[in-house]
């Protein structure tokens, strides 16, 4: 079919899919595209100047692609990215095709789309990246993924398809093993922690989910863990030990809340960066970003700039202002990253106001168990107001009762927020950790819904 038929037929789907207000920039137009075309994506991509960069892994990937966004911008880029976060295939065709006019053509001079860990065999295979990013691996949604070896699997499905180069976690034992996946080892970058991210700090909590060697299966022998399985290691049989990389983070001068400030040597040259979010799990996204611009020849000057004014992704410890009060809202998709956002904003506190949002639904994954594997007891202040709810805040709530921890469980959603913010006294600050079908809800909610109007007047 010709493209300018295929490009009329699907933009006329995109703008029926806004009429019903699902927006131009979900899957749907991408469902049609396949059917008409399965290359499409890979037709269309073909034609940005500059390439395409794929960014994918457990957690992370919203971020480290507005990170790299940013500094791809920031060097004068015009970027094309899937913005809404529809992250599997049929939502990166989507993408290119609101931003392509009927002949095929872009303002945007490259690429960058966060890929789903699973897909992105299908995505690369198809848009033929200049560079893949991968940020983690962490266990996520077992009913949909299986356990990481099988996700790391794909992933090296995908990158065997490519040429790209490739820019790599050193500190997660299997994020760098998928190394040897690569046609071309000089074209693979490592990033990673060399010092301690906070001083005198103890390993964070959660669970280690790859503490075995990736080749042999023995237990890695770790000097150092930050948090899950992300530290220093080595195969106690000399199969398999981290790499030195290239881009790493030297020295953190402070961390807390409100960002970190941190040395970074990129190949030899050393720069501060100070970098307004918080966590350790942050800094890892930081680093990818500076690999991969770095990889696109942009200055190391500009890079840090562009991470300096950066902003907190949609929903992952972003900050919303309601009726006097602050509500941090901070995604939480799997024990690790669960447990990091608990340690870094809620444990150093006195009894804070929390509401724990958990649904099941698919885009969260229906399997909830990982909840059990989240160490509540020694990330929850004595004394917090702790309030539950969703399709599994009853679950949930059975959880703060093992822990030793009361909640009240509040079926409405509304309902929750409402109460949530009315037991936050005026100028305090309240923290809301929900699953990603009820943090778009929440957030839905507080952009001036009706249902919340009465709390913000």
């Amino acid at each position: 079919m010709a493209l300018w038929i295929t490009l009329g037929v699907t933009k006329a789907a995109a703008a029926l899919s806004r009429m019903l207000g699902r927006g131009a920039g979900q899957s749907f137009p991408g469902v049609v595209a396949e059917r008409l075309d399965p290359r499409l994506a890979g037709r269309l991509a073909s034609r940005l100047p500059n390439g395409v960069i794929l960014v994918t892994g457990t957690n992370g990937k919203t971020t480290s692609t507005m990170l790299i966004a940013a500094a791809l911008e920031a060097s004068g880029e015009r970027v094309l990215s899937n913005a809404t976060g529809s992250n599997l295939k049929r939502g990166i065709t989507a993408a290119l095709l609101s931003a392509s006019s009927l002949r095929g053509r872009f303002q945007e001079t490259i690429g960058l789309f966060e890929v789903d860990e699973a897909s992105l065999r299908l995505v690369a295979k198809d848009l033929d990246p200049t560079d893949i990013v991968v940020l983690n691996l962490f266990r996520d949604q077992l009913d949909r993924y299986g356990e990481l070896d099988t996700t790391a699997a794909l992933i090296g499905e995908g990158i065997a398809a490519t040429t790209a180069r490739l820019h790599l976690n050193a500190d997660d034992p299997l994020v760098a093993s998928l190394s040897r996946y690569s046609a071309s080892p000089e074209r693979v970058t490592y990033f990673g922690v060399e010092s301690d991210p906070v001083a005198g700090a103890t390993p964070g909590q959660g669970a280690a989910d790859s503490g075995r060697c990736p080749l042999c299966g023995a237990r890695l022998d770790f000097s150092r863990i930050f948090y899950g399985h992300i530290g220093h290691y080595q195969c106690p049989n000399g199969d398999f030990e981290r790499p030195r990389p290239s881009v790493a983070i030297t020295d953190v001068a402070t961390a807390d809340v409100t960002g970190t400030c941190f040395t970074v040597d990129v190949d030899g040259v050393v720069g501060e960066i100070t970098f307004p979010l918080a966590g350790t799990y942050n800094m890892y996204n930081a680093l990818a970003a500076v690999s991969a611009a770095h990889a696109r020849g942009i200055e190391q000057e500009v890079v840090a700039e562009s991470l300096r004014m950066s902003t907190a992704a949609f929903g992952r410890a972003e900050v919303l202002q309601l009726d006097g009060r602050s509500l941090y809202l901070l995604l939480a998709k799997n024990p690790v990253g669960l447990a990091r956002v608990l340690e870094t904003f809620v444990s150093p506190l006195d009894a804070p106001h929390i509401l724990f949002a958990v649904n099941d639904l698919y885009a969260d994954g229906r399997d909830v168990s990982w909840l059990w594997d989240v160490p509540m007891e020694a990330l929850i202040p004595a004394g917090s107001t702790v309030l539950t709810t969703g399709t599994r805040g009853a679950d949930m709530t059975l959880r703060l009762h093992y822990a030793g921890i009361r909640s009240d469980e509040v079926e409405d959603v509304g309902a929750a927020v409402r109460r949530l913010v009315r037991e936050t006294p005026v100028g305090e600050t309240a923290y809301v950790f929900p699953t990603y079908t009820a943090m778009l809800d929440i957030r839905t909610l507080l952009s001036g819904q009706p249902a919340l109007r009465a709390v913000a007047t």
